[in-house]
């Protein structure tokens, strides 16, 4: 689903005109709300009817028939309702769905600077505002959209059968309403932001404690952290309460109006009936009519003040928007094979504007299987080196070439095969050891357990019972070491058996085993693809075809006895 629609800031009237653009059963909705509409008109026909004809001339076949016909427009107004229901609960399913598929895509193709400004707590509560949006794009706001301009054949028929007088006092009263849920949905809209910020605060809070936990209890700030989170609670639960109070208003001030719209009619109408204007008949039609009338203005004055929701959510959904694209989508990937050589050409990168620059007209050639090192001791920007190699952050200047292919102009969503990169800190996703390993394609089984072999895991799943079965994944895989892990996630690089690799710090976080058995590795992968690791291992740097050191952003080579 394209999400351009919320870049910008809407108002109410604009967002139930573009209700249409995001139903693509509207005509069905909108012939089962004509049916639906049209035999509501049934009960006050029959009503006025018995009270007019049927009583007064005892017609009891008559009575019989219009009792037949009026069940069967009950029975299909129901049936045209349960149609209605089912069309905009798929509607908003499929909303909700298309809705959540961008944002998650927009996330996983962002820039990844971008992407690391906010918090996985804020990324998740963005997302959730969802559920607010698909209740106003695609649920009872739509229907109400629908059911709104049915009110003036309400207003019409009881023009018809109770004259102006009647039409009148139904008409101010109802406007009299919506100038007062105006009124309303101004402080709504204040208290409801106020809330937000409070909810913010508190969320943040929670976080914060319960990710430092430990911290917590090691310098006994208990009580100090409790008196906070009773400061925060109180504020947030009196947010809740105004809010609550407000919303509830147009509810209450709903049922007020309908039972003065009732009695009014009644009044108006009865008057008029004394004076022989108007039949009992039409004076009950006209009673039944003016419920009728009103309840589409009742549910616009709930929708409407709550609104305020909707737009809270939309700049959510407009933060995911306006982070950045790191590709298009569309451009070509790289070619299914690759040499694996590296041309960095002058590229510059710096996080914020005033700080140093990390890179600063950085140049760089790597020939195929090559492998290159940069020491980390003394360095400053390794890391993000490799990143720009790997095209997570956008240059300021320059371009990075694969094969002579600048990154820049291609999709960087299938590096599988070509490029892999391996962290400092390996992670786990949720699901077996087996499905990490081969990033949920079956098709990779055979490689990813060569893979494993090469990595001695095999020795080390076979003492679980479920081996490469075992789940792992929602801190679930913390019995693993530190060294097991990283051997999983370089098992996992390896099984696509990639042309160029991209190795951080990895054998920092590794026990002495591990990193043994590392050391055999490289030396097994050096001249089969090209290596570009960040270390300050001595053994490693023995290794390497060349050493670099990262300097004031530039690349300064060195010899390996000057590392140490």
């Amino acid at each position: 689903m394209d999400l351009s629609y919320f870049k910008e800031e809407k108002g109410f009237m604009h967002d139930l005109r573009a209700l249409p653009m995001f139903m693509r059963s509207s005509l069905d909705l909108f012939l089962a709300s004509v049916g639906i509409n049209v035999l509501s008109l049934a009960l006050p026909i029959v009503l006025m009817q018995v009270y007019d004809r049927i009583v007064p001339t005892h017609a009891t076949s008559t009575l019989l028939w219009l009792v037949i016909g009026f069940v069967c427009a009950l029975m299909l107004e129901s049936v045209l309702r349960i149609c209605r229901s089912t069309i905009t609960n798929w509607m908003s399913a499929r909303f909700e769905h298309s809705v959540a598929h961008a944002c998650v895509s927009r996330w996983l193709n962002c820039v990844l600077e971008d992407f690391e400004r906010d918090g996985a707590g804020v990324h998740l509560d963005r997302i959730r505002a969802v559920n607010s949006l698909r209740t106003f794009y695609a649920g009872q706001a739509f229907q109400l959209m629908l059911d709104l301009p049915f009110a003036l054949l309400f207003l019409a028929v009881i023009w018809f059968l109770g004259g102006w007088q009647v039409v009148v006092y139904i008409s101010g009263a109802a406007c009299v309403f919506m100038v007062i849920i105006g009124f309303i949905r101004e402080r709504y809209g204040e208290n409801r932001l106020k809330q937000k910020t409070m909810a913010d605060r508190r969320y943040n809070f929670l976080v914060e404690a319960l990710g430092g936990i430990h911290t917590i209890k090691a310098i006994t700030l208990e009580e100090s952290m409790l008196r906070r989170h009773e400061r925060l609670e109180a504020e947030a639960v009196k947010s809740d309460y105004d809010v609550i109070f407000i919303g509830n208003l147009p509810v209450s001030l709903g049922n007020m109006f309908s039972q003065l719209i009732l009695f009014g009619v009644l009044f108006v109408g009865g008057s008029l009936a004394i004076q022989g204007h108007m039949t009992l008949g039409s004076l009950a039609a006209c009673t039944l009519l003016s419920g009728r009338f009103f309840q589409p203005f009742r549910s616009l004055a709930s929708f409407w003040v709550r609104h305020a929701d909707v737009q809270i959510a939309k700049s959510q959904i407009r933060d995911i928007v306006e982070l950045r694209e790191e590709s298009d989508p569309g451009a070509p990937c790289l070619p299914a094979e690759i040499d694996g050589r590296i041309e960095v050409e002058g590229i510059s990168f710096q996080y914020d504007e005033g700080t140093q620059k990390i890179a600063d007209d950085l140049t760089l050639k790597i020939e195929p299987n090559e492998m290159i090192c940069l020491h980390t001791h003394g360095s400053r920007g390794t890391t993000t080196l490799l990143n720009l190699i790997y095209g997570l952050y956008p240059l300021s200047e320059g371009k990075v070439l694969i094969d002579g292919i600048d990154l820049s102009q291609i999709c960087h969503n299938d590096f599988k095969g070509r490029i892999e990169y391996v962290g400092q800190q390996g992670t786990l996703f949720n699901g077996t050891v087996f499905d990490n390993l081969t990033l949920f394609n079956p098709a990779h089984r055979d490689a990813a357990i060569d893979a494993a072999g090469l990595l001695q895991l095999d020795d080390v799943l076979s003492e679980l019972p479920l081996g490469y079965e075992t789940q792992v994944g929602n801190r679930l895989y913390e019995f693993f070491s530190t060294g097991i892990i990283q051997r999983i996630c370089l098992a996992r690089a390896l099984t696509i058996r990639p042309r160029i690799l991209l190795l951080d710090k990895v054998n920092d976080a590794m026990d002495s085993d591990s990193e043994q058995l590392f050391f055999w590795l490289l030396e097994k992968l050096k001249g089969q693809c090209t290596i570009v690791m960040a270390t300050g291992s001595p053994k490693i740097l023995e290794m390497a075809d060349t050493i670099y050191t990262l300097t004031d952003g530039k690349l300064v080579e060195m010899e390996a006895d000057q590392c140490f």
